[in-house]
């Protein structure tokens, strides 16, 4: 295998980065080119995503043998793991998928509006009131929680960034990443559209049914 010759040449410093890369990329699934800086206010060089470039095919023959496949995309900057036996799935809450349907579909609509570095920005207002108009929630439905919660669970997987300082309930500042495009493709949104419009009329059954055993 030449990626392990490959690997025994590099100097410490690099393995290193190397067995960090591993941790990070097992962990967060995808690797960006561009992610946003807090401090600077704007989108800059991911110095990981550098990194990974150079040691890609090191990375990619140790996740084969790991059962892996280690992609990249250089159009849209993003470097990702998909599991070869189709195991080891992350597994999300029903509200978090509604947003990131919405998420997904907000990045569609924008997305030939995007500048060079293929990012989308939108608020958790935006997210909310669509939604709403596609019934995935209710208008006075109490979600603040749900929402938050489901921000931070896809900014770990970098399908998004909060914009301007820390997290907060009262709603956000987003910056959608390509990353989407890898997370949901083109070829599952109708799959997830129909799931996510029977388990919404599941939900609403539900209430009703509670409801009317609480009418008197």
């Amino acid at each position: 295998m030449m990626w392990i010759d490959d690997y025994e040449a590099l100097n410490a410093t690099e393995k290193t980065d190397f067995r960090r890369l591993v941790n990070l990329l097992l962990y967060r699934t995808y690797l960006l080119r561009n992610v946003y800086d807090d401090q600077k206010k704007m989108l800059d060089l991911n110095r990981d995503y550098r990194t990974a470039h150079r040691l890609f095919s090191i990375l990619q023959g140790y996740f084969s043998l790991a059962g892996w496949d280690l992609y990249q995309d250089s159009s849209y900057g993003v470097i990702y793991l998909r599991n070869q036996f189709d195991s080891n799935h992350a597994r999300f809450d029903a509200f978090t998928t509604k947003f990131l349907y919405v998420l997904r579909l907000i990045y569609e609509e924008q997305r030939g509006q995007v500048e060079l570095y293929h990012d989308v920005r939108t608020d958790t207002n935006t997210v909310f009131q669509k939604m709403v108009a596609f019934g995935l929630v209710k208008s006075n439905q109490r979600v603040s929680s749900s929402i938050l919660e489901a921000e931070k669970v896809l900014s770990r997987y970098q399908v998004l960034a909060k914009l301007d300082g820390a997290w907060n309930s009262d709603g956000n500042e987003l910056l959608i990443y390509p990353t989407i495009l890898f997370f949901l493709p083109n070829s599952e949104i109708d799959s997830l559209s129909r799931r996510l419009q029977e388990l919404t009329l599941k939900t609403g059954q539900t209430e009703e049914a509670e409801e009317g055993d609480e009418a008197p």
